[in-house]
């Protein structure tokens, strides 16, 4: 049986004085990893290049902003759409939709103009240019929106809800995300840094292969974010899952991404393109390749439980007082319904 908790001022000060802390400390500790990430040789320079020639530790503060912005709603919302389906199975793609735009915003004016041409693709369209811009971004951002709220919801689905079924809600929205994105992004735009970098000039099963990743990174990543929360308590099995898919995720990714860019006489992949530390050194082959992609998997699967933390930490209510069982006003006490207890949920 579920029990809903209801707390009077106090514990509701306690309760936004737990988690802004740790919200705080969260953004410190990411604002140290995309600092350590700017300035350390051997970092792909697609990512250092985001920072400019000169990274500072405040240039890591915002971007740990921006990360956290965007990529911490998309994972409370699939978690609501799995265990709040009314409204959230109507208020989800709504709501999906305007977080994309407000990440651009933040993106566009926070980046160098030609950094999100390179994500984007140059103008082409006629209409105006920031409008394009917009469309093209939030087409693309979709996949890795709808993934990171596929996470949550997909491991809510099968750990915690009394109706797994409801993730079908998910299946639905993603399919007609991906679907339109894909058409956006690669059918209308030809997005030439999507179309090169996906096997078969960015054919629908790679595009999918994409997404499948994405899936993977934010599910291991929302595991991970509920240990830190202490709503799950099997450290060993995060563990065990943090290691299984790192090997997982790169089989998808090498299946996702194209094995020789420049043509078919070509050597050089996708993953050695985007994993490279120089544009004059793009030489890095079997274990060498995969080192680099663990790396930046611990990276990106840290930054994703960071920003799923105060997700997980919100559901746990029981943690946010001293005295988390408070049962609401018109709820009879425990003790007045024999053998009745209070259980979390």
């Amino acid at each position: 049986m579920r029990v809903r908790y209801a707390f009077g001022g106090a514990q509701r000060r306690q309760a936004i004085v737990f988690l802004a802390l740790r919200v705080l400390v969260i953004l410190a500790v990411a604002s140290v990893l995309l600092y350590v990430v700017a300035v350390t040789p051997g970092v792909p320079y697609h990512v250092r290049e985001l920072f400019g020639s000169r990274p500072t530790p405040l240039q890591a503060l915002l971007f740990a902003v921006m990360v956290l912005l965007a990529l911490g709603p998309p994972a409370l919302l699939g978690l609501l759409l799995i265990r709040e389906p009314r409204p959230w199975a109507w208020l989800f793609p709504i709501a999906i939709l305007a977080h994309a735009v407000l990440v651009f915003l933040v993106f566009r004016y926070a980046t160098p103009i030609a950094s999100v041409q390179d994500l984007v693709g140059p103008s082409q369209w006629p209409i105006a240019a920031e409008l394009e811009r917009l469309i093209r971004f939030v087409a693309l951002f979709l996949v890795v929106s709808v993934s990171v709220a596929g996470g949550t919801a997909l491991l809510f689905a099968i750990t915690r809800s009394s109706d797994p079924l409801r993730f079908l809600w998910w299946v639905l929205y993603a399919a007609l995300f991906l679907g339109v994105g894909y058409w956006i992004v690669v059918v209308v735009a030809a997005t030439d840094n999507v179309t090169v970098l996906l096997r078969g000039g960015a054919n629908p099963l790679s595009w999918l292969a994409l997404a499948l990743w994405m899936l993977l990174m934010a599910a291991v990543a929302s595991l991970a974010a509920e240990r830190f929360a202490g709503v799950f308590t099997g450290t060993f099995a995060a563990l065990f899952g943090v290691v299984l898919f790192a090997p997982l995720s790169y089989a998808v990714l090498l299946l996702a991404t194209e094995p020789r860019v420049l043509g078919p006489q070509s050597s050089l992949s996708a993953l050695e393109f985007l994993f490279s530390g120089s544009r004059s050194d793009y030489d890095l082959r079997g274990a060498q390749l995969f080192g680099h992609y663990l790396l930046s998997y611990l990276a990106v699967m840290l930054l994703l439980a960071f920003a799923q933390y105060p997700v997980w930490v919100a559901y746990a209510t029981r943690r946010f007082a001293h005295n988390p069982l408070l049962p609401r006003a018109d709820d009879p006490p425990p003790d007045a319904v024999p053998g009745a207890t209070a259980d979390a949920d």
